[in-house]
């Protein structure tokens, strides 16, 4: 699948790795408004949740660890 922008994967790869959308648009330099905007596309497209959403927290789906695992190496790999 072509992604029209690293960007969504990014979110995905912050939003992970800070626990929340605010800590992803605050890392990527974006309001949480956008990072949320990103996340719900890269869904929208994939056709898949990659986050279960609480008021507390934000947990990986299975096929949201795959994906992560999968965009974690590949960002990895554009920025060498």
């Amino acid at each position: 699948m072509l992604f029209d922008n690293l960007t969504d994967l990014r979110v995905l790869v912050e939003t992970a790795r800070g626990g929340s959308l605010t800590a992803a648009a605050r890392a990527l330099g974006v309001t949480p408004a956008a990072a949320s905007a990103m996340l719900k596309r890269l869904e929208t497209r994939l056709e898949v949740r990659l986050f279960e959403r609480s008021t507390r927290a934000m947990r990986l789906t299975p096929q949201g660890q795959t994906l992560l695992d999968y965009a974690t190496r590949a960002l990895e790999l554009i920025e060498e």
